[in-house]
């Protein structure tokens, strides 16, 4: 049996899509993921359950028994830990990018030296269909020599910003320069034809209202014109402000060209896997002759590829990341000095572009005399690495945008998050009787009832992590208001401190055709969590409806809020089976919980199974 690769994962967003390589490979074996946000953490443990290690760790989760490691973190923090993962005797794949200054790139060229373990550079365009059978074509010699290229990778990411961003005015994505991430639209054309790049003039648009409704501090479209170290000249296009999106790559060789459809003309994955060829067998015979061909590469893994992200990209990745540390030299990985020369151009052209668009030489990394010049070179946009070389992310000065996009921006995002938790059915949860567990409240604390609506503002800042959005009103008017079974002054409670912060919050509901109650919108304020508020929350809820001999109490909740699990398992409630993802959950739970054992009942309270840890 072959061997397989044990992987780890550090960062279960992107992360995720990478290791889903490991379900059917027969050369890895996914065995860690580290993630320190606890819904992309959850969803991996979802994903992945018991036969996985998780962490929130780093340095915990280098120490175990794996032998690469997939970075998957912020694109702007990949080097620290690739050297960290270096130091610890692991491989490295990197997603993009590879570094975000030239301190960093020198550091990460001398690692993986020093250390003789692979580095890999995880740049997805080069393994599209269309991009690698035009690299077939260069080495089998059918383009020519290379004169000409161009790569486009434009992406409006206006209806996703909030998503990736959160509304945080210093996430990378915001901070960044025009130039920054190149590796899309310049990776392909260097891995096709082998090339070096050693000059850029850098230029960007005008900041639009796109970037300023986006709260992105840059220009919305970078440009690099590069010459490689034949003479032939590329050019690179990429940004995410632009109008519409595109994805395309064209090379010119003496003897024809060679051109990706546009990511615009259709389905994203039918165009990356389309190619128009148009060649000469003799290059004095193209201006005369036409030979257009249009089709749709396949090689031996293309079966196989075309059920993975960016039309099957993530497959070849991985499939040759893993094949290269198990032996076979021959597979196609982008080392550390090809993945220096995918991004040195993007940053030497912002430095162009800082200097008025003059062309500057892109230094070559692999010349170790030529690496001191640059040792102690952070200009970057981050100011957490920069220091005295901080630049601004628009070369006429970072654009003056109100903190109100980013808070509304942060909204969207919390609504965004909420509404896909919401396309997942709910755990529930009821209590059929049984004594209600007494619990003191710690000293400080008292109980109120809902008075008027200037409590309301209050209310919102209990719930609105995890339950409602920031500073939305409206929910108390449609979550409470809205519910015909509730009275707000008899069935919301709050427990307050002393100082007259309000600190948790509970309500109870009356299904009077069932003969029913229900607890409603739990929720502790994130600074008082901690405390044990939960369990009194259930006591002071329960006691509240306890003369109405109710046949059972139910209330519904989340996988990921795992405290408050805790607590209603404590109150006496049990999980009722009414889908059938729903033993596979709880089961998480329970292991995770590490609760000895729990029943699991149906809907009048039969139990159909005990869930043990």
């Amino acid at each position: 049996m072959q061997r397989k690769v044990k992987l780890g994962v550090l960062g279960a967003g992107r992360g995720v899509a990478l290791a889903n390589y490991c379900k059917n490979a027969d050369n890895a074996q996914l065995v860690a993921v580290c993630e320190n946000y606890e819904p992309l953490l959850n969803n991996a443990k979802k994903l992945y359950g018991a036969d996985v290690k998780f962490f929130t760790d780093f340095d915990e989760f280098i120490k175990y028994d794996m032998d690469a490691v997939i970075l998957a973190n912020f694109a702007n923090a990949h080097a620290p830990f690739a050297i960290k993962c270096f130091e610890h005797g692991k491989h490295v794949l990197s997603e993009v990018l590879p570094v975000q200054c030239m301190k960093e790139a020198v550091e990460l060229i001398e690692a993986a030296e020093k250390y003789s373990l692979t580095y890999a550079f995880a740049e997805n365009c080069c393994f599209l269909p269309s991009t690698l059978e035009m690299k077939k074509l260069y080495e089998e010699g059918k383009l020519g020599e290379f004169e000409y290229g161009e790569g486009e990778y434009l992406h409006n990411c206006e209806n996703d910003w909030h998503n990736i961003t959160a509304g945080n005015p210093n996430h990378w994505r915001n901070t960044m320069y025009s130039t920054f991430y190149c590796t899309h639209s310049i990776g392909p054309l260097l891995h096709i034809t082998g090339l070096k790049p050693v000059k850029v003039t850098g230029l960007e648009t005008a900041f639009n209202a796109r970037m300023g409704r986006m709260g992105a501090k840059s220009s919305p479209i970078g440009i690099e014109m590069i010459t490689l170290e034949n003479g032939s000249i590329i050019k690179s296009l990429h940004g995410v402000g632009p109008s519409k999106s595109s994805l395309w790559f064209s090379v010119y060789g003496t003897k024809g060209r060679a051109e990706s459809a546009r990511e615009s003309t259709g389905e994203s994955e039918e165009c990356t896997a389309k190619i128009y060829v148009n060649v000469n067998e003799n290059e004095e015979d193209c201006a005369y002759t036409s030979n257009e061909l249009c089709y749709s590469p396949e090689n031996e893994l293309t079966e196989k590829a075309k059920s993975y992200g960016h039309g099957g990209a993530d497959y070849y990745i991985l499939y040759n990341f893993c094949n290269r540390l198990l032996g076979d030299e021959s597979a196609d990985v982008i080392g550390i000095y090809e993945a220096l020369d995918m991004f040195l151009p993007g940053l030497f052209a912002y430095r162009s572009i800082l200097q008025g668009g003059i062309p500057l030489e892109i230094p070559d990394l692999r010349n170790k005399e030529t690496r001191e010049k640059y040792r102690n070179d952070t200009l970057c946009t981050d100011p957490n690495v920069a220091g005295d070389m901080l630049v601004p992310s628009l070369s006429t000065g970072n654009p003056e945008i109100p903190q109100s996009v980013y808070d509304e921006i942060k909204k969207k995002s919390e609504i965004s998050f909420m509404e896909r938790e919401v396309k997942r059915p709910q755990l529930l949860m009821r209590r059929f009787g049984g004594e209600i567990k007494s619990y003191s409240l710690p000293e400080g604390y008292t109980v109120k009832y809902y008075s008027d609506e200037s409590e309301i503002k209050e209310w919102v800042r209990i719930c609105e992590n995890g339950l409602v959005a920031t500073d939305d009103m409206e929910s108390f008017k449609n979550t409470i208001l809205g519910l015909d079974d509730i009275v707000p002054e008899k069935d919301v409670i709050f427990i307050i401190s002393n100082d007259g912060e309000y600190c948790a919050s509970i309500t109870t509901r009356h299904f009077d055709e069932d003969n029913a109650g229900g607890l409603h919108m739990v929720s502790v304020r994130s600074d008082f969590r901690g405390k044990g508020l939960s369990n009194c929350l259930c006591e002071i809820a329960l006691k509240n409806i306890e003369d109405k001999n109710y046949r059972y109490v139910q209330l519904t909740t989340d996988d990921f809020r795992k405290a408050a699990v805790k607590s209603y398992v404590t109150a006496g409630f049990l999980p009722v089976i009414d889908t059938a993802d729903m033993r596979e959950r709880w089961q998480a739970l329970v292991t995770e919980l590490n609760i000895d054992s729990l029943d699991a009942v149906d809907d009048e309270g039969n139990v159909i199974f005990t869930l043990t840890k």
